[in-house]
């Protein structure tokens, strides 16, 4: 019995030390040590700060393999771990070295734009703004697991999108390859029918205000289209005779007085202008069926 009590001692006296070890001790040592990763990131101590020229340095460093010592996933948890204590500085710092890391991608992947450099140069914006608004997001996993595959689909997302802006993207069969003719509009000639006509505006924009709102596109068409029509009449008096007595609905007499002439010489201009129309139009429809 008495050697049973001895050796339930000797293991109790053993387990005793390593109790007392796992108690955290008031040290930067086993401050790091107990802390884990996550809550370490948060601690000024371990945090990478631009402005120390020794980190500065070792940001630039490269590996033999030809990576970062300061691999970029560590510099997005350290530009969200300053952004969450609200060192706007240190946040724009870190934010400069990972733009100058990926900005040879964003070139290499925007080159098939080089014709265009005005696009060429929105689609890099596009990138890098993408790029700051996801490293500042901590909701954003992807970019931490693999960098390098995100930022890849980054660089092609912007790129189509610019295409498709410009009109400029095929559609792809499914074996990835371009299937038709792209349709080259680009978006900055197009432009709504019914943009309003703001105040202090020239005759430049006034111009653009073809219709009102709320007009259908059927009565714009056919309005354009009576104007067009209207053209094979070469005499301006013509015109305005046709436009009072077809669109306005006038009578001889209203139309008379304003134009100055008998009513009897503006229904025999009238009859003219109508006969000679129709006979531009039916050479048309011939020419149509041809």
């Amino acid at each position: 019995m008495d050697e049973r009590e001895h050796a339930a001692r000797r293991a109790q006296q053993k387990r005793e030390p390593d109790a007392r070890e796992a108690i955290p001790v008031m040290g930067a040592a086993s401050t790091e040590q107990v802390i884990p990763e996550t809550a370490a990131q948060f601690t000024s101590a371990n945090l990478l700060d631009p402005r120390n020229t020794r980190i500065a340095d070792k940001l630039k460093q490269r590996t033999s393999s030809g990576g970062y010592v300061v691999s970029d996933a560590d510099l997005v948890r350290a530009i969200r771990a300053w952004k969450a204590q609200g060192d706007g500085e240190r946040v724009r710092g870190l934010c400069e070295v990972l733009i100058t890391r990926c900005m040879p991608e964003f070139q290499r992947r925007s080159y098939g734009l080089r014709h265009r450099p005005d696009l060429m140069e929105e689609a890099i914006a596009g990138m890098i703004e993408q790029l700051l608004r996801e490293a500042q997001n901590p909701r954003e996993e992807f970019m931490l697991a693999n960098f390098i595959h995100y930022l890849r689909c980054l660089c092609a997302d912007n790129f189509q999108r610019v295409l498709r802006q410009e009109g400029l993207s095929y559609r792809r069969d499914a074996h990835g390859n371009p299937a038709g003719r792209g349709m080259h509009v680009p978006q900055a000639l197009v432009d709504r029918l019914d943009v309003p006509l703001s105040e202090g505006e020239g005759a430049e924009s006034a111009t653009r205000e073809l219709a009102e709102p709320g007009d259908s596109l059927a009565a714009r068409m056919a309005s354009i289209e009576a104007q067009r029509i209207l053209r094979y009449l070469t005499d301006p008096l013509d015109q305005r005779i046709m436009i009072l007595r077809v669109f306005d609905e006038m009578r001889w007499d209203d139309i008379a007085a304003i134009c100055g002439k008998t009513e009897r010489t503006m229904r025999l201009r009238y009859e003219k202008a109508r006969a000679f129309l129709r006979d531009r139009i039916a050479a048309e429809d011939a020419e149509d069926t041809e």
